[in-house]
């Protein structure tokens, strides 16, 4: 495979190749993230029992990152139960066990929800399971 290297290159003049603000230029452009994003390769949790912030990879999924911040409470410390994107004015997104950890942008935070935080709602709300009979079949 041919190399495209400034030499080879013969939209370029001899003198061209040689400028030093232009190679400084093209250097600075290749070197020069294209956006924010590209730099941030993990997602941030913040643990509400311990109130410590832990980063996980991108594309780590939810259950493990519960399972990992569990692993790491001290006893007597609410577990946490699952995972929610939260935003003020928001309503809080839910992650399921199998879904990979994304970041949704500026406000956004993901954090854990514990078992007395998820306790409380229960008892607030309390719904009732309906019991359906289903026919018999023969």
């Amino acid at each position: 495979m041919k190399s495209m290297s400034s030499r080879n290159n013969p939209s370029l003049s001899p003198s061209r190749r040689k400028d030093p603000h232009l190679q400084k230029r093209r250097r600075r452009r290749l070197l020069k993230p294209k956006s924010n994003n590209s730099l941030r390769k993990f997602v941030q949790v913040i643990c509400k029992s311990l109130g410590r912030t832990w980063r996980f990879a991108a594309g780590t999924e939810a259950g493990f990152a519960i399972y990992f911040i569990n692993k790491n409470l001290d006893t007597g410390v609410p577990l946490a139960l699952h995972i929610e994107a939260v935003k003020e004015g928001e309503e809080p997104i839910s992650f399921g066990p199998n879904a990979v950890l994304v970041n949704y942008g500026d406000g956004w935070k993901l954090e854990t929800v514990t078992e007395v935080e998820f306790a409380g709602v229960l008892k607030e709300k309390r719904v009732q399971p309906t019991k359906v009979k289903t026919p018999k079949r023969s």
